[in-house]
């Protein structure tokens, strides 16, 4: 069980980071229109990039990483 210890301090520390990240962003979009642009456009492609590796990983391994993850419960909007 070491192993998902870890997994749980990664993904942590990545929140983290990705929270950090908001808040620039936020502070960014504010600054100009420019930068909301650039700010979209960065976080698109990040969302992308994740999203289509984490497709690929679980085609690879025939086994799919977001499945059993209940999108209602994360109430993301």
């Amino acid at each position: 069980m070491a192993e998902v210890r870890v997994l749980g301090e990664k993904i942590s520390g990545i929140t983290q980071g990705l929270r950090e990240a908001v808040d620039l962003s936020i502070e960014l979009r504010a600054q100009s229109s420019d930068s909301k642009e650039e700010v979209t456009k960065i976080w698109e492609t990040f969302l992308k990039d994740f999203f289509g590796y984490v497709k690929q990983r679980s085609k690879e391994a025939k086994d799919n990483l977001l499945s059993g993850i209940s999108w209602t419960r994360l109430k993301l909007f």
